[in-house]
Formats: structure tokens, C-alpha cells, sequence
């Protein structure tokens, strides 16, 4: 972070700062630049806490926090009660930060309506890492690194949006349906457990189902796609095509666990997935290497590690270009360049 940064951080934990600075506080969680000072400072603050805060569960917090956004008729100041309890919260996340790349975090916009019916919760996943949250209708959703879930605080209708890769374990409930809308596309769901990708960068939206019912539905497309358990459907809307596939949906799901399943993925799919899981930028220099398909499983592994163990199984060579800091102290993204041997 700047120092300019470092200000805005200081000031929201101390419960200084304004309304035009909340966004900017939260904005500082977006993207990778700043992972490396943030993990860092987080990391500090969490080494002076008492050792009794690591046994806490924040899943009453994120209740409370709902709970709090949405009561009309409390008379202390929301606003208050949620800045000590974000600043808290922040603080204890930071332990999950470190070793096992898995928070549940949660950063919350408002609009400058004061009507609570405009309030949005956002649940941001830093790169890198996996969030698991509960919406407040009891579903279940996992976030990978870089996505983004957005819904309307008050719920009254389950819509969420998904920016990237989710996983859902959707509660059953006939008479409310659940929707979950991205990149040119929805998902209506049916009580269900499916994986769906929907990265604003790329024209195509993947879903895979495990269990019940799910349509796809694209944007500006005449027609919708209904799937049964076991199945793959992937829609391209540069060339308004669908690939349906029969497939094991544990494969598609294991990142939850903290598995990077690989079964027959080209090196252009390789460098994909590498790219997302490590928050890297995985370049292959070699076209010839696009013949080679990989079967691995790689469970909590180092980039560096999974690339040698790659090297010893494929004729490929790799350099490794570590995180630059630039003059106003944000760092690049690590950056792989694979090529042939």
C-alpha cells in the first residue's frame, strides 16, 4: 500500500474515517495489488490480539450483521455498531489469511440512499485464497480466489450475482426460487448443488450440476438449457454454442477442499487454472505444447512445487518472475512463463 492508502486504513480502524472514505477502505481489498501489504498488516495486527480470539465463530457475526441492516426499529446508530464490528472483524480474519489461503470475508457497500431497501452485501474472495459464506436463507456458497457474490441485504427475493467461480449448496424451498445471474447469463435452481463460472473477461459461463435441478439460461438467447446430476454445460456467446457433457461433478467441486484436480486438460486449460488458483499470470510461450493433457491432483501444494512436478512428467521448462513493487508500493502479480524444453 501507499501511503496515502495507509491512511485510509488506519483512519476506518480507528473509526475515523467519513462516508466517501468507507468505499475506498473496502476498495483496498479488491483485486492483488495490495495482497502482499495487506496480508502483512493483517497479519501484525492479529499477532497483538489475545490468543482467545482464534477460537471465535464468525458465522454469528455475519448473522448479526444481517440482522443489523435489516431492523428498522433499533435506536442506536447501525452505522456505528457495524464499524466496530467490520474493524473486528477484519482483525480476525487475518489469521486465516496465513496458511490455509480459506476466509470467510465480508465487505459491505451502501448506497448514500438511506433507505435500507438499497443496502447491497458484498463477499469478496482476495486472490488466493477461498471464502465459504451462508446467505441468510441458509444456503451454503464458496467463493474462489478473485470472486465476487452480491445480493440485496434485505433478501426478499433470493437473486444473487456471481463474478467468477462459486459453488452452491442452494436450500430447498419450493415457492421462493433462487437465481443466480453473472456474465451474460442466469441459473435458475431448483433446491441443488452445482459448481458455475462466470468470469467477466471470458465469453463462455460453465456449470456443473451434482444434485437436483438447474436451467441455464444466456443472456439474449431464445432458448434455455436444463440439466440433470452428472451433466457439464458450457455456452459460448461469441458463437452462440453449447457443449453438454456427461462428467464427474466431484472433480468440478473439489477446489472447495483445497484440491486442484487436473483430468486431461490441455496446457492452454493448464495455464488457465494455474492462473486462477495461485493468482499468477501463467503465460505459455510454446504453441507446440498444446498437444500435452495433464492428469494430476494437487492438494494445498506450492506454484513452485506443482510446477516441478509438471516439469518431471512433460517436456516443459518454466521461469518465475516474483511480485514487482512500483513507485506508489502496489505489486504486479507474480508471473510464470512456461515454454518447451
Amino acid at each position: 500500500m501507499n501511503q496515502e492508502q495507509q491512511q485510509i486504513f488506519e483512519s476506518h480502524l480507528r473509526g475515523k474515517e467519513s462516508r466517501p472514505l468507507d468505499r475506498e477502505f473496502a476498495e483496498l481489498f479488491r483485486g492483488d495489488s495490495n495482497e502482499v501489504s495487506l496480508r502483512r498488516r493483517m497479519k501484525e495486527d492479529w499477532d497483538i490480539l489475545p490468543n482467545e480470539v482464534g477460537s471465535k465463530d464468525l458465522t454469528p457475526l455475519l448473522h448479526k450483521l444481517h440482522f443489523l441492516i435489516n431492523s428498522q426499529s433499533e435506536s442506536f446508530s447501525r452505522k456505528s455498531r457495524l464499524k466496530r464490528m467490520l474493524s473486528w472483524y477484519t482483525r480476525v480474519a487475518a489469521v486465516l489469511l496465513l496458511p490455509l489461503f480459506t476466509i470467510s470475508a465480508i465487505l459491505f457497500f451502501f448506497s448514500h440512499e438511506p433507505s435500507v431497501q438499497t443496502a447491497k452485501v458484498e463477499v469478496v474472495a482476495p486472490m488466493g485464497a477461498r471464502v465459504k459464506t451462508e446467505l441468510p436463507d441458509g444456503t451454503i456458497v464458496w467463493l474462489n480466489g478473485g470472486s465476487v457474490l452480491s445480493y440485496s441485504a434485505s433478501f426478499e427475493q433470493r437473486n444473487v450475482n456471481v463474478c467468477g467461480k462459486a459453488f452452491f449448496d442452494v436450500k430447498s424451498d419450493s415457492l421462493n426460487p433462487f437465481t443466480v445471474k453473472g456474465n451474460k447469463a442466469a441459473v435458475k435452481v431448483f433446491g441443488t448443488r452445482f459448481n458455475v463460472e462466470m468470469w467477466p473477461d471470458e465469453e463462455t459461463v460453465e456449470v456443473v450440476l451434482e444434485e437436483g435441478k438447474v436451467e441455464l439460461i444466456p443472456d439474449s438467447c431464445e432458448q434455455s438449457f436444463k440439466m440433470v446430476p452428472g451433466e457439464l454445460l458450457v455456452f459460448n456467446f461469441n458463437e452462440r454454442k453449447l457443449i453438454r457433457q456427461r462428467v464427474n461433478p466431484k472433480r468440478y467441486s473439489a477446489w472447495i477442499d483445497g484440491k486442484l484436480m487436473l483430468r486431461g486438460e490441455d496446457m492452454r486449460e493448464l495455464a488457465r487454472e494455474l492462473s486462477h488458483w495461485f493468482n499468477a499470470d501463467v503465460v505459455v510461450k510454446d504453441s507446440t505444447l498444446s498437444e500435452y493433457t495433464f492428469r494430476a491432483t494437487f492438494e494445498d501444494e506450492r506454484l513452485e512445487d506443482v510446477l516441478r512436478l509438471l516439469k518431471m512428467t512433460s517436456p516443459i521448462d518454466y521461469e518465475i518472475l516474483d511480485n514487482m513493487q512500483d513507485s506508489s508500493g502496489n505489486f504486479s502479480k507474480k508471473k510464470v512463463i512456461i515454454r518447451h524444453q
